[in-house]
């Protein structure tokens, strides 16, 4: 088998398509479905049933296409490991406000340092197969489910009930979190769990907002807060500069509930001896130490 062989596998199995890995690996449907048939024929197995809708993996095509992974983590290895300066891709993946505040701000100095290294990076906003989407590492903001991944904390948030000067200069300031519901509280569109606020109610545990203006990015959100539009609920990691400069203010803070969102870098757990990723890791987590740690002065 060939390395281009094994990476052809892997990504049909993975991306669940012929189309998909076509789309993945740049080349046409026609070609990934005839370097399968070519596989298949070569081994004397079948990997995928296919109908005319879907294709299906069977069994043995799972237990080859797994190995067929594990064979390519141990070339990505050797590759990262050969050259004595990190070079090659890594794309990552991260919520956009995440990227604009966390990662952004220090690639050029990253770059610097790390000349042969290119990144990409991308914001599905969702949970995502990292492997069906190619992506080498993602962050992700809250508790972790997914136990086939592996993880690394680099930190957390305190969440915060926020709003500008101007809008409390209009609307006034709430004293306790039942006279929200006479304010202007903006939301998330989804998921609906982040319009769970972490304030103190009697006989429950935070408080569930009922939204004017919704809104599915937290860069949004933030800046409908900057402009006076209405309340909100955001973590540290986005608007500590804004709380030091006095453009957003901390409000309802005798209510609020001590609530940290932990924030994990993730990757599928072979990849998590990459050279490369462990370099991005590092100097993230040196750049944004401080960050994740900002409080209001």
């Amino acid at each position: 088998m060939t390395i281009e062989q094994l990476r052809v596998l892997v990504s049909v199995y993975h991306s669940g398509s012929f189309t998909n890995a076509a789309e993945l690996l740049g080349q046409t449907p026609s070609a990934i479905s005839r370097k399968i048939s070519q596989l298949e024929k070569q081994l004397n197995v079948s990997l995928f049933t296919r109908t005319t809708r879907r294709i299906n993996v069977t069994e043995q095509g799972r237990i080859i296409a797994e190995k067929a992974q594990q064979a390519l983590n141990v070339i990505n290895d050797i590759e990262d490991n050969v050259s004595v300066s990190p070079h090659g891709k890594i794309k990552i993946d991260a919520p956009t406000p995440f990227l604009e505040h966390c990662i952004l701000p220090y690639l050029n100095d990253f770059f610097v340092q790390y000349p042969k290294i290119e990144i990409e990076l991308a914001s599905f906003d969702e949970q995502i197969n990292l492997i069906e989407k190619q992506v080498d590492m993602a962050f992700r903001i809250g508790d972790m489910k997914d136990s086939t991944l592996h993880y690394r904390s680099i930190g957390r948030s305190k969440l915060r009930i926020l709003a500008s000067p101007s809008y409390i200069e209009q609307y006034g300031l709430p004293t306790s979190p039942a006279e929200l519901k006479q304010h202007r509280c903006i939301g998330f569109s989804h998921p609906l769990s982040l319009n769970h606020w972490p304030l103190k109610q009697e006989g429950a545990d935070g408080l569930t907002i009922d939204p004017f203006l919704t809104v599915s990015s937290g860069s949004l959100i933030r800046q409908a807060a900057l402009s006076g539009m209405g309340i909100v609920c955001l973590a540290d990691f986005m608007t500590s500069h804004d709380l030091m400069a006095g453009k957003l203010l901390p409000i309802l803070e005798t209510s609020t509930i001590d609530y940290y969102q932990p924030i994990n870098a993730v990757s599928y757990a072979p990849y998590q001896d990459s050279v490369k990723l462990k370099c991005f890791l590092d100097f993230m987590l040196t750049s944004i130490h401080e960050q994740l740690k900002v409080k209001r002065p």
